[in-house]
């Protein structure tokens, strides 16, 4: 099977960081004596199969350090002059940097068919889950075998007791056993143009190929709490079997 290079995606904001955000320097916070978007970055340079790395940012920092990368191209957040009165530049930067408008707008600025979209804030993400995901979207999205698959989403699972609460304040019972729920954490998304076109301009196919991300992985940097608490994980990785 014909194995293509795929292009990644990651945004970085300093100036305009998401609106929603909890911790607005985040993209730029010192993780292990880089800003946490150098660190996502470095890994990417990392994977093999990863041969370009689209960076839309308004970031100074960004630009010093990777103007002179032949492998990174650096294109600018969207503004208003670019963008039709519906995808309006504000309406963009309040979102979600791995948002679908993100997306769409990355795109109109490279050319390739094949891309994985992440983000800057998942630091203990690992390039051997990466190359793993990467794989999965080959041998599943890109098999004659498995058709019904058009991208790769990344999952994580959470495992709590839950109780029916319909009742009310009638006495409930917990089960007995823990139950699960899987739900998308944003780390990263695998898919191809045409898909993207296909499905409405949106990464997330009709029918995902879904990738389990480690718990530790997928811990993301998003308020001073969760800052703290990766840099505690980093700095103690070889409890959590991290390289």
């Amino acid at each position: 099977m014909n194995k293509p290079t795929i292009t990644a995606l990651i945004t970085v904001q300093e100036i305009h960081n998401s609106a929603n955000s909890n911790l607005p320097d985040a993209h730029v916070k010192d993780f292990g004596g880089k800003p946490l978007f150098q660190l996502m970055i470095d890994k990417l340079l990392g994977v093999q199969s990863i041969d370009k790395i689209v960076v839309t940012t308004d970031s100074e920092k960004v630009r010093k350090i990777y103007a002179n990368n032949a492998k990174i191209s650096l294109i600018p957040l969207p503004d208003a002059a670019t963008l039709s009165a519906e995808n309006s530049a504000e309406r963009i930067l309040e979102d979600m940097p791995t948002s679908d408008w993100f997306t769409a707008h990355a795109l109109k600025k490279t050319a390739g068919e094949h891309f994985m979209q992440t983000q800057c804030i998942n630091p203990l993400l690992s390039v051997q889950t990466i190359e793993a995901a990467i794989e999965q979207y080959y041998n599943y999205v890109l098999n004659d075998e498995y058709q019904q698959f058009d991208s790769v989403m990344s999952l994580c699972r959470v495992e709590k007791r839950l109780y029916d609460n319909s009742k009310y304040p009638k006495p409930v019972t917990l089960r007995n056993e823990p139950h699960f729920v899987i739900f998308e954490d944003t780390v990263f998304n695998l898919f191809n143009r045409t898909s993207f076109q296909k499905n409405n301009r949106q990464k997330l196919g009709k029918n995902p190929m879904f990738f389990e991300v480690p718990e530790i992985e997928s811990l993301a940097v998003e308020s001073p709490v969760s800052y703290k608490l990766a840099k505690l994980a980093f700095e103690h990785k070889n409890r959590f079997n991290m390289d």
